[in-house]
């Protein structure tokens, strides 16, 4: 395995992905992991996992800023975000191994393949898109920037002058992402994405689909029946550092919070992720708690009332929709935060795309107990069926060995 992120301790949705991911290779065999490690990152912690023979986190410098790639994106043809990391460490330790003692290289995202390519030629090699990139950014320029009524563009010209520089990246970005996951898909035996939706939308025929997950709570999670005068809460969870999610906290917190308070005053909203920094301003905000990193995520999910995933943009599947669905949480969603998941409106979440109707179902939600019942069952019901873990882990198991044979 070799991964942009040190596995453990397993504290967000790319860490445990990549965790039960490699849980899945253990069982097939003994497993070697391979990652870059920045100054200011986790600590390595001890692999948990029986059959991890080596876990080597490598120190790399800290990524460069624009200065060091824009140069090197405009004369080449690699999206921006493979050009100002560090991967000479992680090089340096593979070209000190004997590649012919692995039956398999499983690479995690395009990211990891993209400067190891000439050395993996040739071996057998996985790798997992887990986002279309592509399609990410596709989605990400059709959101335009926020502006408050009567006063203009949030934070100014300089503002959008930025976000329109960005976008300007990404209309070009968005052809390069699509040439290298073709490209990539084209040199190794399989590419990995997280839903059926993906595997046909990635236009290849290697496609295998290998979902997200989560654990199976510890006890079963009560819905509070009574909710007036109980503070009820609303949870958004994710990394508050990775763009889909901050711009679903700006819509949340500008537009979305404003609305449910006008008819529920006492609704707080919890924010819980690494990265809050990005999103420090909220903190100021009337009904907000901005919560930051936790050691436990499964505290926060058995104190909300309603789990909201307020995401317009980005592509894959979303870890902290299955998360609720496990935790009987009931769920609000958008249409592009639960793609990939068979959840139904009205039967296991209730999905809405504008901030009035995202407002108006959380507080339909709120109030009304036996929806937030039925909905919490039938998540509970769809997360047993489809999204244990376990039940992951086993189609690793299978691709893994069914590669290692070719």
């Amino acid at each position: 395995m070799v991964a942009e992120l040190y596995p453990w301790p397993a504290l967000d949705g790319y860490r445990r992905r990549l965790h039960h991911v490699v849980a899945g290779l253990a069982a097939a065999g003994e497993v070697d992991v391979l990652t870059p490690w920045r100054s200011g990152d986790t600590p390595p912690a001890s692999p948990p996992i029986p059959g991890v023979e080596g876990a080597d986190a490598v120190p790399t410098a800290a990524d460069e800023g624009a200065r060091a790639w824009i140069g090197k994106w405009v004369s080449g043809s690699a999206p921006r975000r493979l050009l100002g990391v560090d991967w000479s460490g992680v090089v340096d330790s593979l070209e000190g191994r004997n590649l012919d003692d692995y039956d398999l290289i499983w690479c995690s995202h395009v990211d990891t393949w993209w400067p190891l390519r000439e050395h993996l030629a040739g071996r057998r090699v996985i790798v997992d898109f887990d986002n279309l990139e592509n399609l990410a950014l596709k989605l990400r320029r059709r959101i335009p920037p926020r502006t408050t009524p009567g006063a203009g563009p949030v934070g100014g010209v300089r503002t959008w002058l930025r976000w329109g520089t960005s976008r300007a990246f990404d209309v070009v970005d968005e052809r390069r992402w699509d040439r290298l996951q073709h490209d990539c898909a084209a040199a190794v035996n399989h590419v990995v994405v997280c839903s059926d939706l993906d595997a046909e939308r990635s236009g290849v025929s290697n496609v295998a689909v290998v979902p997200n997950g989560a654990d199976v709570p510890d006890r079963a999670r009560a819905i509070r029946t009574d909710l007036m005068g109980a503070e009820p809460t609303l949870n958004f969870i994710g990394a508050l550092d990775y763009e889909p999610n901050t711009e679903a906290v700006e819509w949340l917190v500008r537009e979305i919070v404003p609305r449910i308070r006008a008819r529920r005053p006492d609704v707080v909203t919890r924010i819980v992720g690494r990265g809050e920094q990005k999103v420090a301003w909220v903190a100021t905000v009337p009904g907000v708690k901005l919560v930051g990193a936790v050691d436990d995520i499964a505290e926060e999910l058995a104190a909300a009332d309603v789990s909201i995933v307020p995401i317009q943009v980005g592509a894959g599947t979303r870890l902290k929709v299955v998360e609720a669905l496990a935790n009987h949480l009931p769920l609000v969603t958008t249409t592009v935060g639960c793609e990939g998941i068979a959840v139904e409106h009205g039967v296991s979440a209730l999905i809405a795309d504008d901030a009035d109707s995202f407002a108006e179902a959380c507080v339909r939600l709120i109030e009304d107990a036996d929806l937030r019942q039925q909905l919490a069952d039938a998540g509970a019901k769809l997360f047993e069926d489809h999204y244990t873990w376990e039940s992951i882990e086993q189609r690793v198991i299978r691709l893994a060995q069914s590669t290692a044979r070719t």
